[in-house]
């Protein structure tokens, strides 16, 4: 617990101006994934299981990154996860106008590339579109490897079987496993990309993180970073973030000296969109949102293997791109939606609109059925001075003023506002704080479809389009296919098992073959006693 608090409080003190924590006082954070498969279609979905691990305690990170990286270094691709307790089972989806190559596919948390070589998993994937073939095919280059590779361990004791018929029943000898929390799949073996470039890389292919890039921990969950642009910075205007999706939350953070903003969204996961705007509300914003991704760059002498598909590839790339149409169809996984969070605030009062006489303006509502707010005219400006039950007087300034977690600040146009897509609202009688800011109560009203009720975004305010966090999905069976004991059931599958065994740990296991023949791989992963990671694999085919 004594680690815990410490590493809490380090994490605080690396987002302070002029912090000099050294990257020596942070536990290094490795990232080690495993692929469901390294061969797949453009379109298709991989599979892929995260793991953090501390070199102290348990791991702190909360959210992690994954990218998929064209070999001239752009990413093409890019998605956010959550993770519980060092472990996430998540899918990254494959952009389906990508043209056919070997592409690179990373993850990593906001401060692992920062300390340690193995806070970057980086693996190649070969992706085929038939619509879009590779231009340089027919132009190979050298293909040896300039880097550290981390190839899977051979063991030829998963399974005793080499050449398998299709659509048969395997068993998997998992014994030595079985103390182990284990990954395990089975799929087509890549024969596109060279062996030699076959496993984990480290950081090691990466030019060197600049001495002045950002320490921005997440513990709780995701951080916001944003820069306030303005040439001299005010450190005490608040700026409001309000993120938008099946629940509304709103976040506060002030400026450092040097414009530097951190919103941290804590639990929460499920938004669609921001809205960012600033207590000097009358004037423009001069701000800008940060990317969350690293800026990893390749080392001059690191390449990518040239893409190269000979005569004897080519059926098995068609057994590929046929597996994936059928598959997006057949073997729908299912969502899982994040839980929803507590938000907002205790109210002293709450008012159901449909339980009074609707009127036109929200100040006719306040003054006919409100008494917990008093409407006035002040230099021809609507104020709202809501009372102070503590105390038994009225507050002097205006409430935080919120519509489904947009601050208000025009307080005429919410005076003249129709509230017929209002469903309630909720009254705080007290004083309030929102991190570094103190308010003089609440009002906040809520619309049925936590849509603002036709309330007109701010003109001063900005609406942002940021990269959500992906919600995860569950496979209907560990073989993909839900319905193996159908035999009329399209069974195309180069995938053949996905299954984390955390809780049950067998000593065997069964796997079910497809319709599509060629050579497949088993990989089994696990963390050790010693927090190593340990993968090993083995080989079958399944005949034509």
């Amino acid at each position: 617990m004594k680690e815990h608090l410490i590493k809490i409080l380090v994490c605080y003190l690396l987002l302070l101006p002029g912090s000099k924590v050294e990257a020596r006082n942070i536990q290094e954070e490795k990232v080690f994934v495993h692929l469901n498969k390294t061969l797949a279609a453009a379109g298709e979905t991989l599979w892929f299981s995260l793991r953090i691990v501390n070199t102290v305690g348990e791991p702190y990170s909360k959210i992690a990154y994954g990218e998929l990286i064209d070999r001239e270094g752009k990413a093409v691709h890019q998605a956010i996860f959550s993770v519980d307790s060092g472990i996430l089972q998540g899918t990254f989806d494959i952009p389906d106008q990508l043209v056919s190559d070997h592409y690179l596919l990373r993850f990593y948390t906001r401060t692992s590339p920062l300390i340690g070589p193995e806070g970057v998993d980086s693996q190649l994937i070969t992706i085929i579109n038939p619509k879009r073939p590779n231009p340089n095919e027919d132009n190979p280059k050298s293909s040896t490897p300039n880097f550290s590779l981390d190839q899977a361990q051979l063991n030829g004791e998963i399974i005793s079987l080499r050449s398998i018929e299709k659509k048969e029943e395997i068993s998997l000898n998992l014994a030595a496993y079985r103390d182990e929390n284990i990954q395990l799949s089975a799929s087509i073996q890549n024969q596109i990309l060279p062996d030699n470039f076959q496993g984990r890389m480290n950081g090691g292919i990466y030019k060197p993180l600049s001495e002045n890039s950002k320490w921005i921990p997440e513990p709780y969950g995701h951080v916001v970073y944003g820069k306030n642009l303005d040439t001299e910075v005010d450190t005490t205007e608040t700026f409001y973030l309000s993120a938008h999706g099946s629940q509304s939350v709103l976040n506060t953070a002030k400026p450092k000296p040097n414009g530097d903003l951190f919103f941290d969204l804590g639990p929460l996961k499920d938004y669609d969109y921001f809205i960012i705007q600033s207590s000097n509300w009358e004037e423009q914003l001069n701000f800008s949102i940060q990317s969350p991704f690293w800026d990893l760059k390749f080392k001059e002498q690191f390449a990518f293997p040239p893409f190269q598909i000979s005569g004897n590839e080519k059926s098995i790339l068609m057994n590929v791109i046929l597996s994936a149409q059928l598959n997006t169809y057949f073997y729908i996984p299912a969502k899982e939606p994040f839980h929803p969070i507590v938000t907002g605030f205790v109210a002293d009062k709450t008012y159901y609109l449909d339980d009074y006489n609707r009127f036109e303006k929200i100040e006719t509502v306040l003054r006919e059925y409100v008494p917990e707010v008093h409407v006035r005219k002040q230099n021809k400006k609507t104020l709202f001075k809501v009372l102070n039950n503590p105390l038994g007087t009225i507050f002097d300034e205006n409430p935080l003023l919120i519509i489904d977690a947009m601050p208000v600040f025009d307080t005429d146009i919410l005076s003249g506002f129709d509230p017929e897509k209002i469903q309630k609202l909720e009254i705080l009688a007290r004083e309030f704080y929102l991190n570094e800011d103190r308010f003089s109560g609440v009002m906040s009203f809520s619309s049925y479809e936590n849509d603002f009720g036709g309330f007109p975004l701010p003109t001063t305010a900005l609406y942002l389009n940021y990269p959500t966090i992906q919600v995860p999905k569950i496979l209907q069976s560990p073989n993909y296919n839900p319905h193996l004991s159908e035999p009329n059931y399209p069974d195309f599958r180069t995938a053949l098992h996905w299954s984390f065994e955390e809780h049950s740990k067998p000593e065997s296991t069964q796997i079910t073959t497809s319709q599509i023949s060629g050579n497949y791989e088993l990989k089994i992963s696990y963390i050790n006693e010693n927090g190593e990671f340990v993968m090993v694999k083995d080989y079958f085919q399944v005949a034509d």
